[in-house]
């Protein structure tokens, strides 16, 4: 099925599509880097979709590999980088530049603020 057809059967709302207060339409899909229900972030209706995802100690970045749609678990890829801020940054940039460039600020965005959320204060001397 293409991604066009499957986007026009799920546009109208799915168990991961949430409304807000004025309007404005939120998903909670995997896949989707924004968090806004539209065709371009869409995890499940794009075969090609990028997903960004914390772990225990490190930043998770899952990509989705059209040729083995029907194959569940070959469709997707996860490499886990347990690099510094700046490099994983970098790395996360790379990867998605690769894969579908119009993504790759939203997804640098993504890794930075799962980067600033598994940084562990320093105690404070008292």
């Amino acid at each position: 099925m293409s991604s066009a057809l499957l986007w026009q059967v799920i546009r109208g709302g799915t168990c991961f599509t949430r409304r807000g207060l004025h309007g404005e339409s939120f998903s909670s899909e995997a896949g989707n880097l924004k968090n806004k229900h539209c065709y371009k972030y869409s995890g499940v209706s794009n075969a090609d979709a990028i997903d960004v995802s914390a772990t225990e100690d490190a930043i998770a970045l899952t990509v989705g590999r059209p040729k083995n749609a029907n194959k569940p678990v070959a469709s997707k890829k996860t490499q886990i980088i347990k690099k510094n801020a700046r490099k994983a940054l970098r790395s996360v940039g790379k990867q998605a530049a690769s894969f579908r460039p119009d993504l790759k600020p939203a997804a640098q965005a993504r890794a930075a603020a799962l980067a600033k959320s598994l940084r562990v204060k320093k105690a404070s001397k008292k």
